[in-house]
């Protein structure tokens, strides 16, 4: 794998290709959206409405067999966006442009998206519980276990972020290997035509597997914050 870019902003050191997949992905949504909204029509749906109402009929099936209808109404534009932005920027990053890496295989960005999600749980906490229901929350069912509730809270998130980081960042390196196939068997005097024809099987090979695992784990992401949000809008002690 080459190097990341990296850009010096004000002293800080910047992944440059992170930041550019991110804003790029992010724009590839929005267009999206707005493309789906002018186009909308409620008699003969068509085109990009279609993929943007199979994703909040998705996401909305799943809403409503964890929380009520007021609850799912505050979190469901933060879910179809986590969605969609992760299935945009994830994908996009196994296109092969040069010196570029995906944008989740960097851990300050998965790490990014999972301290909004630990914000959002306890907001969400404190929102539907008081300041006082929450805290008093990691003390059940037994206080000996606040310890064990107060480190869960802080490992949920934290492991939402290292899954996404791992499972990303092994699909990059996968690509990576992938790229060197054809000097590598080459090297060994296999014959430049054979060498060509692994390195192309391979690659689609580990393309398509990639892309299985973007679509999996941008599905997990959101079906795990939905999770640990829709936990913290249950009232003192329900599970």
């Amino acid at each position: 794998m080459e190097p990341q870019l990296q850009w010096n902003v004000f002293g800080f050191v910047v992944n440059a290709d992170t930041m550019i997949f991110s804003w790029v992905s992010m724009v590839i949504v929005f267009i999206l959206f707005r493309l789906a909204a002018r186009k909308a029509s409620v008699e003969r749906p068509k085109g990009v409405q279609n993929v943007i109402e199979l994703a909040f009929e998705f996401v909305n099936g799943f809403i409503r067999e964890n929380v009520n209808d007021e609850q799912g109404r505050r979190i469901f534009r933060l879910l179809v966006s986590l969605l969609l932005y992760l299935l945009v920027v994830n994908i996009f990053s196994l296109l092969p442009f040069p010196f570029m890496h995906a944008a989740a295989a960097d851990f300050n960005q998965t790490l990014a998206l999972a301290t909004i999600v630990f914000v959002l749980i306890h907001a969400y906490g404190i929102v539907y519980r008081g300041a006082r229901g929450h805290a008093k929350n990691f003390t059940l069912p037994l206080w000996p276990l606040t310890p064990i509730n107060m480190m869960e809270a802080i490992t949920n998130p934290l492991t939402l972020a290292m899954r996404l980081f791992g499972n990303i960042f092994a699909g990059d390196l996968l690509m990576g290997i992938a790229g060197g196939i054809v000097p590598a068997t080459a090297a060994i005097s296999v014959g430049f035509g054979v060498a060509f024809v692994a390195s192309v099987v391979i690659q689609v090979a580990v393309l398509g597997f990639n892309t299985f695992i973007a679509i999996v784990q941008s599905y997990i992401f959101m079906m795990l914050t939905l999770a640990y949000v829709s936990q913290s809008m249950k009232p003192v002690g329900e599970h």
